[in-house]
């Protein structure tokens, strides 16, 4: 029986410690890495209930600028982020920017993941 209460000690605390070691890891790494540009924006306002109001989103470039504003491309809207430096940006991608229209703030992160890939910094 002895045997027993030493396996069962050492499964308790190997799975104590498999539990625990991966959480704290993982908070560890949030605390000392910075978010997506977009990350403190609050879910709740973000999103919506209502299917039928498709919320859009596009950019506002201004002086090197660029801002994430609610809306159609050409119309005003609530400003959602602004402040993202875009004066490393290629021509290319800084000319079809104010045409793109998003339909949630992941395209957006995506897109300025994509641009800001070392493939497009050549």
């Amino acid at each position: 029986m002895h045997r027993y209460m030493v396996i069962s000690l050492v499964l308790i605390i190997g799975l104590g410690i498999g539990s625990i070691v991966p959480a704290a890891t993982s908070w560890w790494y949030d605390i000392h890495h910075a978010g997506s540009a977009l990350s403190s924006i609050n879910a709740e306002t973000a999103s919506t209930n209502d299917d039928s109001a498709i919320v859009t989103y596009h950019f506002g470039l201004e002086q090197g600028i660029l801002s994430v504003i609610e809306g159609t491309p050409g119309a005003g809207g609530r400003v959602v982020v602004t402040g993202l430096n875009v004066q490393a940006w290629p021509k290319e991608m800084l000319d079809i920017v104010p045409k793109v229209e998003f339909y949630s703030l992941d395209e957006v992160q995506s897109f300025i993941d994509t641009v800001n890939e070392p493939l497009w910094q050549e």
